[in-house]
């Protein structure tokens, strides 16, 4: 504003001061509001009293003025006549026309100097005189384009904007008689600035400085008057919406809250229509949770929207001003309804004992496997497509879900109508004789995924020529009509090392790399606790180069998936603070997380049955902590704390020395300072610590070392202490 007012005086200084007093208020007034000088509209009007037009002269620095004259005249940069002039408001002499001639050859590149005029110099009015002359010259098909990247951009002084749209001369023929109190205000002349809408160029600018105030309501008003431009119905499709978010008071008027349709062709504003999405889908949420029949139901709607809001701000990150600031205030205000309403929408009581849903131990079937999508994802991508099929090694450590994985892949991914997975737990093969045995199970897993009118296989059939006999019963299945393609998968896939003796070498080798490459319809899946590398030469060569596809620990959100079970039957919640508390006791493991689900529900019915009152229905951090401290959990949980502590146990050596002594740092320890502590030299230090973060025991977060379940660290502490 203040250097409109410069712009304003220094034109009329530059045709001549004839008003003698008046004269020299005006310019006085305005030249101390231009330079931003305290006091300056006192001095000013002092100086037009006291001296008439020469006060008017000398407050816009008219020496500055005449210095850059003859650089502005001689040099078409202007660059050293705008740096001699830097401190006066006077316009330097062509500037206006270089700056307009700019946006017009490379409209970024224009904007750019413009800005930097705005924070460097008092040349406000030849930045607005040029921006206006570039926008009325601008064709209609691009203006919006134009205008919408110059208000992207981190503007100094949203002021430009503003007059592009108000009158600037009126702006400043207000500011000097409001301040004129030598006159009485009666007899004063009243001039209103307002914003126009009569031309496409002034409406727009108008609708980005009514966002950029928080006026959503007017700039939905503004951008109505360039409806008919390309990109204006989106423009004011998406006022709209922000003025209809902004108003929403209460948990109703957020459910039927709608996101503005998409544009026709490429959007103008990407980013805005993806934050409305976001926003919508936390209307969708509260509409649930306004209308769904289940508390619980509510209550996870309830808690979904809140977390999504919680959020908004950093999802948002790339949505431009001036509707981010926007956007960002309307999902705070969401925010304190939700919050507000969270005590009656989420009231719960539960008088009856409830049925745990968890299963600890056992494979989770497909149904009720959860916080796996992207390990399923993966395998998806390897076995959906069409032709031979990569083979996949499906690894993790102990009591990690990778047999409930592998056994949902049929039911969890899109493998095609023409696929048939087979599934052989190698534990239940009777290995008395050897090479036949495997044979025969591999076979009757097969014949069992599809019969196709073959007969069942029988284990006399293989006792002779066990690897002929199987190729065989492969050779029809490659023949079935209509054609087939199988996928096997071998869980315990170590067992194929110890089981078969090592004279048996090239045929256990011949019959992975055999199946694979003689049939093409056929993949193998291997799934087990190690990668191919920590396995022997002989079986990582006869196989390299398949597929690992890692079962480890799972992240926040997917770990609250597989507490927080969505079903009518099961009505107990968990609070936000409870998950959290869970997830970094656990660190996602998804065993205990079974375990620690199931200790709540059966701690939560032992209560239903000793208090008068029934407990509240919604776990809290404190409940896991009751649970996670009693000696029944970790007796229902060694056999995971055990697997883990005798896994360590194998090559490389000095793994079980090092997770004594981590066991007592709670904080952490100093990768180097563990190493001293365990006096092992430093090859055999890394190889123990590079197997133990393999396994997904240890993390190393630049140099300092976790573990990465903190229970895994309690039981270490108690049990195996140094």
């Amino acid at each position: 504003m203040a250097g409109g007012v410069a712009g304003g005086v220094a034109g009329g200084v530059a045709v001549g001061v004839a008003g003698g007093v008046a004269g020299g208020v005006a310019g006085g007034v305005a030249g101390g509001v231009a330079v931003g000088v305290a006091g300056g509209v006192a001095v000013g009007v002092a100086f037009g009293v006291a001296f008439g037009v020469a006060g008017g002269v000398a407050a816009p620095r008219l020496d500055a003025a005449l210095m850059g004259l003859l650089p502005a005249w001689l040099q078409p940069s202007k660059q050293l006549a705008i740096t001699l002039q830097r401190a006066s408001p006077l316009p330097v002499w062509g500037l206006h026309r270089r700056l307009a001639r700019q946006l017009r050859e490379n409209w970024r590149r224009g904007l750019d100097n413009c800005e930097g005029l705005l924070r460097h110099s008092l040349q406000f009015g030849p930045v607005i005189a040029a921006i206006q002359e570039a926008l009325q010259n601008t064709p209609d098909g691009r203006l919006l384009s134009r205008i919408t990247d110059w208000c992207s951009m981190s503007l100094y002084d949203w002021h430009a904007v503003y007059f592009q749209s108000a009158s600037l001369s009126a702006a400043l023929k207000q500011k000097f008689w409001s301040e004129f109190f030598i006159v009485p205000h009666r007899w004063r002349p009243q001039i209103v600035v307002t914003l126009r809408y009569d031309t496409p160029a002034r409406a727009a600018c108008a609708g980005f400085w009514h966002l950029h105030q928080g006026e959503l309501d007017e700039a939905a008003n503004a951008f109505a008057a360039v409806r008919l431009l390309r990109h204006g119905e989106e423009l004011h499709e998406n006022a709209q919406a922000l003025a209809a978010a902004g108003n929403c008071r209460n948990l109703g008027q957020i459910a039927a809250w709608q996101s503005p349709s998409l544009p026709q062709g490429e959007p103008l504003r990407p980013q805005v229509r993806a934050a409305f999405g976001r926003l919508a889908v936390v209307a969708k949420d509260i509409d649930l949770v306004l209308h769904a029949r289940s508390t619980r139901q509510r209550n996870s709607a309830l808690n979904r929207a809140s977390g999504r809001l919680h959020g908004f701000s950093a999802e948002s990150a790339d949505c431009p001003t001036p509707e981010r600031p926007q956007l960002e205030k309307i999902a705070a205000r969401w925010l304190d309804i939700i919050l507000a309403s969270a005590g009656p929408v989420g009231f719960l009581e539960v008088r009856g004992p409830v049925a745990s849903p968890y299963i600890v131990g056992a494979p989770v079937p497909a149904a009720r496997l959860a916080g796996r999508q992207d390990v399923l994802a993966r395998i998806e991508a390897a076995w959906a497509k069409p032709g031979p099929r990569d083979s996949l090694v499906i690894f993790g450590h102990r009591r990690m879900g990778k047999t409930s994985v592998a056994r949902a892949v049929p039911h969890l991914c899109q493998l095609g109508d023409d696929t048939r997975l087979a599934f052989l737990n190698l534990q239940i093969v009777d290995w008395t004789e050897g090479l036949s045995d495997l044979c025969h199970a591999i076979a009757f897993a097969l014949w069992e995924a599809d019969p196709n009118g073959l007969d069942e296989p029988a284990s006399e059939d293989y006792e002779q020529h066990p690897l002929a006999t199987l190729r065989r019963l492969l050779s029809r299945l490659g023949q079935s009509t209509p054609p087939r393609r199988y996928i096997l998968m071998l869980d315990e896939y170590e067992l194929l090392e110890e089981k078969l003796p090592d004279a048996a070498a090239g045929d256990r080798t011949a019959l992975l790399r055999g199946l694979t490459q003689q049939y093409p319809w056929l993949a193998l899946g291997l799934v087990g606790l190690h990668s191919l590398q920590e396995r022997s030469t002989s079986l990582r060569e006869a196989i390299f180069g398949w597929r690992p596809i890692p079962v480890g620990l799972m992240d926040r959100d997917a770990f609250a998936d597989l507490l927080q079970i969505e079903e009518d039957a099961f009505p107990l919640e968990y609070g936000l603070d409870a998950i959290d508390r869970a997830y970094q006791l656990t660190g996602g493991q998804p065993f205990l997380g079974q375990l620690l689900g199931d200790s709540l529900v059966q701690r939560f019915n032992q209560q239903l049955k000793q208090q008068i009152e029934p407990p509240a229905p919604t776990f809290t951090a404190a409940d896991v902590d009751v649970v996670v401290e009693d000696s029944r959990f970790y007796l229902n949980s060694h056999v995971y704390f055990n697997g883990i502590w005798a896994q360590a146990g194998e090559a490389p050596p000095g793994q079980q020395a090092l997770l004594k002594i981590l066991a007592n740092h709670g904080d952490g320890l100093d990768r180097n300072a563990w190493r001293q502590i365990s006096n092992l030299d430093p090859a055999t230090f890394d190889a123990a610590l590079e197997a133990l973060k393999n396994h997904d025991v240890v993390t190393d977060d630049n140099g300092i070392c976790r573990y990465s379940v903190e229970l895994m660290r309690r039981w270490i502490a108690a049990q195996c202490p140094l």
